[in-house]
């Protein structure tokens, strides 16, 4: 019976990380919030009232979607503390029907009522530093079986280092293992460069610290929120000192804090209090600390006085690195080159790649059996394809052109000027990626070439692009996949 309650549970997180998407689901549930089938019950156990109080308003309705799908009938959806409530919370109401039956230590529950106030939650976790704070603590009481299925995968020994993250990854490190000495910390990038993971990877190592320091993750709209809501209830001083008398502060996310002055001014606060008293604030963007001074030139300034590391798109290298890691976790075992050629189709971010080989694992899963490289070849093809803007043949041409200053007649000519035939195999290699044109129409398009050169210019590419190979277009030399991504930056604006 026990086992069939844990599956049906197992079933349920699955559906949950479904329906809120990877990222929310380890932010708000995860291995630190319990659940347990009581009757017709539900019981959401969480690590503090604050925690329950913000899953009870924001998530009540998916939860109960998820459990009606899963468990096959609507259950009541009862939300409890873990932690023993504060003087403006309810005392408990269910000590003695909660004891220690079963062998469990005998937990305080709290069932929250619809007044709870998570900004009086004492020294409770704040609802928005719920990402991973609870997952050590001595006072959660889980089952073992989730949390190996569960804990979380965002820390140093998961994060693969490559050329263009590695000065990122060791300020990181420094920041969580000596607060206070990069203070403020900007790691910023495009989307999936790994910012949020580097940023959720200092708060668990510095909470390792012999000093156990006192570490707070969230983002600017979470931090936003728990603002404007301290205004409603008129608790600013409780807000402050929740905030600013931290060890690590880190916030995800400064540009959405663009327009929201009265925000932008608490936060600046905020950091500053921090720094005064030495302790660490790390910050992620999308935009470099240039770019920053249209958000606000006092956050830029302070950014300033601190340190500022871009991380870049990862490379093939880092690439494979991520795509074998990745299929280590999931216990996936890809058949020799399958992972190269993720690595070298899917030039996108950290995130693309984990989408590619979940492709991967789901067409496995339906053909059962192991897939081939030849079906792994036309799975990226589709995957690439599916997950780039529409593209034809002529807005590959007219984008290499423009990108590298040559004339459309001359990549199409009989000319086989070294420059020249590198871009043709550009485009050939683009053209097999972002569209469903064949070799021979490619080859016609591209000054009627064989189907067999199409061929052999996307296999020398692929060579090229993971031996990290230059090549030289018109005075400049610059690496193959740098080419490539110039070039598709030209498509994404077309």
């Amino acid at each position: 019976m026990v086992k069939e309650e844990s599956d049906r549970l197992s079933v349920l997180r699955r559906e949950l990380r479904q329906q809120l998407g990877a990222e929310r689901y380890e932010l708000w549930v995860g291995p630190q919030t319990e659940l347990e089938i009581c009757g017709d019950s539900l019981r959401v156990s969480c690590g503090s009232p604050a925690v329950a109080h913000w899953l009870r308003r924001n998530l009540q309705a998916t939860l109960s979607q998820c459990a009606e799908s899963t468990l096959g009938f609507s259950p009541t959806i009862q939300f409890c503390s873990l932690e023993p409530p504060t003087r403006r919370e309810r005392a408990p109401k269910r000590d003695a029907a909660h004891g220690d039956a079963g062998g469990h230590r005998q937990l305080c529950f709290e069932e929250l009522n619809h007044d709870g106030d998570m900004l009086a939650a004492g020294d409770g976790l704040p609802s928005t530093a719920a990402s991973v704070a609870e997952a050590s603590s001595p006072r959660m009481s889980r089952r073992p079986a989730e949390d190996a299925a569960q804990a979380p995968r965002w820390n140093f020994a998961e994060f693969v280092v490559g050329d263009g993250n590695r000065l990122a990854a060791q300020a990181a490190l420094q920041a969580a293992q000596q607060p206070g000495r990069f203070s403020p910390l900007l790691l910023y990038g495009p989307s999936g460069c790994g910012k949020s993971h580097l940023l959720q990877a200092i708060c668990q190592c510095a909470r390792t610290g012999p000093s156990r320091p006192r570490v707070m993750q969230l983002t600017c709209e979470q931090f936003t929120t728990q603002f404007l809501e301290a205004l409603e209830r008129r608790a600013g001083p409780s807000l402050r000192q929740k905030f600013r008398y931290l060890d690590v502060l880190a916030v995800d996310d400064v540009p959405f804090l663009v327009g929201k002055r009265a925000t932008l001014e608490e936060l600046l606060y905020t950091i500053d209090a921090l720094s005064a008293r030495g302790a660490q604030v790390v910050l992620t963007s999308n935009r470099p600390v240039a770019e920053l001074h249209a958000l606000s030139v006092e956050l830029a300034s302070r950014i300033s006085s601190g340190l500022a590391i871009a991380i870049e798109p990862p490379d093939y290298a880092t690439r494979l690195g991520i795509v074998r890691a990745a299929a280590a976790r999931m216990k996936i075992e890809l058949q020799a080159g399958v992972a190269e050629l993720v690595a070298q189709q899917v030039l996108g971010s950290g995130r693309m790649l984990m989408g590619a080989l979940n492709r991967l694992v789901a067409a496995e899963m339906a053909a059962q059996a192991p897939i081939t490289f030849a079906a792994a070849e036309r799975i990226m093809a589709e995957f690439c394809r599916q997950h780039s803007p529409q593209v034809r043949l002529a807005d590959i041409q007219r984008a290499v052109c423009e990108e590298f200053g040559v004339e459309s007649a001359a990549l199409k000519s009989q000319r086989k000027t070294r420059a020249l035939t590198e871009l043709r195999m550009l485009a050939m290699w683009l053209a097999r990626k972002y569209t469903r044109a064949t070799f021979s129409e490619i080859g016609d398009f591209f000054g009627r070439r064989s189907h067999s050169t199409v061929v052999a210019a996307q296999r020398k590419c692929d060579k090229l692009i993971s031996r990290r190979s230059g090549i030289a277009v018109g005075d400049e030399q610059c690496e193959v996949e740098q080419a490539l991504r110039r070039i598709e930056a030209k498509l994404r604006k077309a």
